[in-house]
């Protein structure tokens, strides 16, 4: 077989208080012959396009990463047709204080902007406006965002009231930097390479007031953000088009010209929009909320002359872009009910983010996730040929290894470019076939259970245990959880330096989730140490119809004991799950599932699908240190320096 190599050099700077090494770190990459893959593009052409996520080894000199590696490229040219940045076009690398547009090309973006233009690859934007990932010095007077009176570039920090600029003044700022964005792609060439834009990203938070994450964008501004940045995206797209016209070959003199080659589709972008609370927030922020009655706010030439004062009815948004930050045992259905809502609200929906994690471990684990890619993909294509107006399908990324769900593997390919069995699936939904990949054995065995996460003893050493093949993966819909093993925090006892998992996120929807799928059937019960600054925990179980809890405890932020004992029916694909009611970080320790005879006391008294548990309050456990080398995720790419070392070091068999 073919195989092509990229030579990389990672060189790695180890900063301590007296010295600073340098480790030098050479390898081979060996990639496996593509091309003979189906083209995936050509497959799907008359139901969606199919994009991919894609980032720049340049950005963050990221050999995982695709654009700059001949061997994604080829693969990226000849199976997709649409293409998102994964950070680069993001307002935290673009947005410049010092100009006068608060615009300046990251070097990245321009690089993956002249990538798609050699490739004729449509590019979709992603994003004009985010409550993350975007420079605070937009909201404060003078562009100095302070926090306790210290200047801060973190787009998570509280600022200091009196730092923050007025409505007006924000709002200027939110015109300026749309039209600046959008001018340059025009003037540069680029205006008939994007054809959308995620106008604004993930600003629904069915659980705050009116409906509405409270950004600085809504505090400041108010609700009626959301339709300046509609309004001020199709203002700049209609004046840029007419402007650079001539660059394009379109006559701007003739009345009659066309100008819709050059003219991208608006978007609104979130996730965990199929959840019917989200679903039913966004649509009446789009086409019910009546921001500007009558023109009563604000007039414009690009409004309809008949709107009825909502982002949709006065013609500023062309579609609604669904996340899919999925796993296996996603309920599809669901999934497909809130795409025929989109589609009878707007009729223009694209799949912005889509992966699908693995639920388990080992072969049986990636049987599941092929099987799911296929009935979805098949979901999928049911909708479009029932008249759903889906448009486009995007991955978000190309290989697990560069995947922001690390550990979860939800991608089509593996770092080499092989083809997963998930690739076969799409192969086998998108040309009608039966689905005929071979089931696979059940994952974990369904033996009792214990996990402290100590290192397993060999007759060559200690080995550090892998967290996917003890069955744990990230779980939530939107943003991820980070996995780590830690040694700074510790319940078992008796052991010298201890281990224990820690959950890393910043939203409430990440969590973690432990694969039980080989319980199915058994009455269990099972007990585990957590430990949170959260104040209430829950523990539950997913994988077979609505999740429900089967125990739930408070926190005093030190080790509590959470303990259940419950029946898994027969045809669940069961995980059990940890979440909490706030974002804090989550340790988990010494987690043991036993299996119970049915006929003993203790099952007698097993919660059954659909009942709540009792809530637990007893408290016990010693405390551990507290961590302070915790990796951060910024909602879908980057991760701290040495952990993005480590990760690459180890698929390259160079960390032990």
């Amino acid at each position: 077989m073919l195989k092509k190599t990229l030579t990389i050099m990672l060189t790695i700077s180890l900063i301590c208080a007296c010295t600073v090494p340098v480790l030098q770190v050479w390898a081979a990459t060996s990639y496996v012959d593509t091309s003979e893959y189906t083209e995936l593009d050509d497959l799907y052409k008359d139901y969606f396009r199919i994009g991919v996520a894609v980032q720049a080894i340049d950005h963050w000199n990221d050999p995982t990463a695709e654009i700059g590696n001949e061997a994604k490229e080829d693969l990226i040219n000849r199976c997709f047709n649409s293409m998102t940045f994964g950070n680069e076009l993001k307002p935290a690398y673009n947005f410049d204080s010092s100009s006068p547009t608060l615009f300046t090309v990251d070097p990245a973006a321009e690089e993956l902007l002249e990538w798609a233009k050699a490739h004729d690859m449509p590019v979709r934007g992603h994003t004009l406006v985010w409550h993350s990932q975007v420079n605070p010095a937009i909201f404060a007077k003078d562009y100095k965002a302070l926090v306790n009176g210290n200047k801060t570039t973190d787009w998570d920090a509280k600022l200091d009231e009196d730092c923050l600029v007025s409505r007006d003044e924000l709002l200027g700022r939110l015109k300026t930097y749309i039209y600046g964005a959008i001018e340059y792609t025009y003037a540069n060439g680029y205006g008939d390479v994007i054809y959308a834009w995620d106008v604004v990203n993930e600003a629904t938070d069915e659980g705050s007031e009116g409906g509405l994450r409270n950004s600085y964008w809504k505090k400041i501004i108010g609700p009626e953000y959301l339709y300046y940045c509609f309004l001020y995206a199709r203002e700049a797209c209609v004046k840029y088009s007419r402007q650079y016209a001539d660059m394009y070959g379109i006559d701007s003199a003739d009345p009659d010209a066309d100008y819709s080659p050059i003219m991208p589709e608006l978007f609104y972008n979130d996730y965990n929009e199929w959840f019917s609370a989200r679903s039913n927030t966004i649509v009446r922020f789009i086409s019910e909320d009546r921001f500007n009655p009558g023109q009563s706010m604000v007039k414009s030439d690009v409004i309809a002359a008949d709107g009825d004062g909502t982002i949709l009815g006065d013609g500023l948004i062309d579609g609604i872009g669904m996340q899919g930050h999925l796993d296996s045992a996603q309920n599809i259905g669901e999934y497909t009910r809130a795409l025929e809502k989109y589609d009878e609200c707007i009729g223009n929906v694209h799949i912005t983010e889509l992966d699908v994690g693995i639920n388990g471990s080992g072969e049986a684990a990636y049987y599941k996730q092929a099987r799911f890619y296929y009935d979805f993909f098949s979901a999928l294509m049911d909708e479009v040929d029932k008249g759903v107006g889906l448009n486009c399908v995007t991955f978000w990324g190309l290989t697990d290894d560069a995947s922001w769900r690390r550990g979860a593997n939800p991608l089509l390919f593996k770092g080499d470019l092989s083809a997963k069995s998930a690739f076969d699936a799409l192969v086998m939904a998108g040309n009608r076939d039966d689905f005929g990949i071979e089931t696979a054995g059940p994952g974990l065995s369904s033996a009792d259970l214990y996990i402290d996460f100590e290192p397993v003893e060999t007759s060559t050493g200690s080995n550090i245990v892998n967290l996917e093949q003890l069955g744990f993966t990230s779980r939530g819909t939107g943003h991820q959880s980070k996995l780590m093993l830690l040694t700074t925090e510790n319940h078992t006892e008796g052991v010298g330096k201890g281990y224990a998992l820690k959950v890393s996120r910043s939203e409430a929807d990440a969590t973690v989730k432990l694969d039980l799928s080989g319980f199915a059937g058994e009455i269990i019960s099972g007990t585990l140490w957590i430990k949170t600054c959260d104040p209430k925990i829950t523990v539950g179980l997913e994988g077979g119809g609505t999740p429900y809890a089967v125990c739930e405890t408070e926190s005093t932020g030190d080790w509590a004991e959470a303990s259940f004992t419950v029946h898994i029916p027969d045809d669940w694909d069961a995980s059990l799950y940890v979440e909490t009611d706030g974002s804090a970080d989550i340790y988990l320790d010494d987690i043991s599932v036993d299996k119970l005879k049915a006929d003993s006391d203790e099952a007698k008294n097993a919660i059954e699908p659909g009942t709540e548990p009792e809530p637990e309050t007893d408290q016990a456990g010693n405390a551990g240190e507290t961590d302070t080398a915790a990796g951060t995720d910024d909602s879908g790419q980057s991760q701290n320096l040495w952990g993005k070392i480590v990760n690459w070091l180890s698929d390259h068999g160079l960390w032990f």
